[in-house]
């Protein structure tokens, strides 16, 4: 059985290569104002997008890209796991 914890990473800039290197599951959720782009789909405000893939550690970065001029509007969460140890 492998054991994980939950961590996020609060996203608020564009980020060319935003590493979702070891993280399980990882799940953008768009808490702003305006739409962004994750790995080239929208998210518009108050939508998710799940970035990874099932029981799987990532190992690559995505381009995030905010829509519009609205910086105080930008609230991108990046929640996943991250595996602990195997039980």
């Amino acid at each position: 059985m492998l054991k994980a914890t939950l961590g996020f990473r609060k996203i608020k800039e564009d980020v060319d290569n935003f590493s979702i290197k070891g993280m399980i599951e990882p799940t953008f959720y768009n808490f702003g104002d305006e739409n962004v782009r994750v790995l080239h789909s929208v998210i518009k405000p108050g939508e998710s997008f799940l970035a990874g893939v099932a029981n799987m550690v990532m190992d690559n970065d995505v381009p995030v890209v905010f829509e519009g001029t609205n910086k105080q509007g930008r609230n991108l969460m990046c929640y996943f796991g991250s595996m602990v140890q195997n039980c």
